[in-house]
Order: structure tokens, then sequence, then C-alpha cells
């Protein structure tokens, strides 16, 4: 039996301190959590250009290499992953597919661990918005409530909900190659996502996608407020670390 980190590709390529973050967080909590080298893609972004007799292949050579490395329980920090993992697996493979699948959001939300990691920050009163990723919030197994759950559970640490927040949440324009095809379209709603933030300037995303065209809008139209990846967040204050500089 083992317990996988399952990172998903775009963090893997694009953002290794956050895979050393969320590593970090997870094998605090649960020491038997291993990262394996050879993982593979989990197809999520194949999913709209392929044939179902593709997708289906695919998909059955992820599950035999879960057979193989005799994966029983998975967290990851990719909400594609999340979100494609927990519906299409389970549709097309039906009992075949044994694998436990957590994202890292409801990981850390279990009572032992979100007790374990007691967060906390030292500074003056912290003010967090937190987005929702289409990714979680669509999900078979919606993830909503969770990171409130963790962000109100932070010592000197305020949470306010974005003007149109959980299922209304808007869309940062990242996914279903939205962003190659219609750029217009994608920048005016990353940039409506800062614009909806009511209070404070820290945002916090728990999703690649999203963080990519945020951080991107933000670069570009030199926006004065920051975004931060969830696990980030989380892995300065375990260290005592300032997570915004």
């Amino acid at each position: 039996m083992t317990k996988l980190i399952y990172l998903g590709c775009l963090s893997l390529k694009n953002y290794e301190p956050t895979c050393k973050n969320a590593i970090k967080i997870i094998k605090f909590l649960d020491n038997e959590y291993k990262v394996l080298d050879d993982a593979p893609c989990c197809g999520s972004l194949a999913f709209n250009i392929s044939s179902d007799e593709e997708l289906k292949t695919h998909i059955q050579y992820v599950n035999n290499w879960f057979r193989a490395n005799d994966i029983t329980e998975l967290v990851t920090i990719c909400a594609g992953c999340y979100s494609y993992l927990t519906k299409y697996y389970k549709e097309l493979l039906g009992t075949d597919f044994n694998v436990e699948i957590k994202h890292l959001l409801q990981f850390i939300t279990e009572p032992r661990n979100l007790e374990k990691l007691d967060l906390q920050y030292s500074g003056k009163k912290l003010s967090i918005n937190y987005h929702d990723a289409c990714h979680l919030r669509n999900a078979s197994k919606p993830i909503i409530e969770e990171p409130r759950i963790i962000l109100k559970s932070i010592k000197n640490v305020n949470f306010n909900e974005m003007g149109y927040n959980k299922t209304n949440s808007i869309c940062c324009g990242a996914g279903g190659g939205v962003y190659s095809i219609f750029k217009g379209n994608s920048d005016f709603n990353a940039k409506a996502i800062f614009d909806n933030m009511k209070k404070g300037k820290i945002l916090l995303t728990a999703c690649p996608f999203c963080y990519t065209a945020l951080k991107r809008i933000k670069e570009e139209n030199n926006i004065k407020k920051s975004i931060i990846k969830f696990e980030d967040f989380i892995a300065n204050l375990m260290e005592g670390v300032d997570p915004i500089n």
C-alpha cells in the first residue's frame, strides 16, 4: 500500500518551490506519503481534444501504473488533476479504479491535520481573500468549504469573501484553451477577479491554472495586490516566514 503525492504536470514544470512546499506540508502531516518520479500525467488537458478511445487507453495506462506501484491513496495539489481523477476515472473504469483521491485542501481540513498544523500568524492582523477555482467548485465532489475552514482556523488572520464567491466565482480564463484563442476575454476575467476583492490586498488560490492566469495579469497590469498559491501561504506560516514577502 502506497500513499502518493501527485503534484501535476503544470506545477512540476513551472512551480518547483510550490511543489516542495506541498511535499513539506503533506509529509509533516503524514510521513507515509511519497513522491514517485515517474508518475504519469492524469490526461485532463487531453480530454477536450482526444477521441474517447484514446482517452480511455490513457486512463487505463495510468490506472495500471497505480496498480503496479500499489497506490491506494493520493493527495494532489492540482485542481485539474483532482477534478479529472475523481470524475472521469470513476466513470470510465468503474470499480477497476480503487485509489482514494484527495486534494490538498481536503487533506489539511481533516480535524487531526488541522489540529497538528495549529496555524497562526504573528504579525499585524492579516486580511485574506480566497478565489474559488472552477475545477474545485464544479468537481464531482466539490471543494468549497474546506479552504474557508482552514483560513478561519488561523490565528490573527481575517478571512474575507470575494464579491462573487463559491459557486458564483469568476472563471480565471486559463482553462479550455480560452487564453490561447480568446486572450482578451481571458485577461478581462483574470483582472475582474482582482477587482472583485472587497477587502485586503492578498488573494489565495489553490489551482495552478488560476495562479498562472492571475500572476500574469498582475504583472502585465502592475496590480498592487498579492496572488499567493495556497500551499506556499501555509508552508510559510508553518515556518514562521512572512507569507506575503
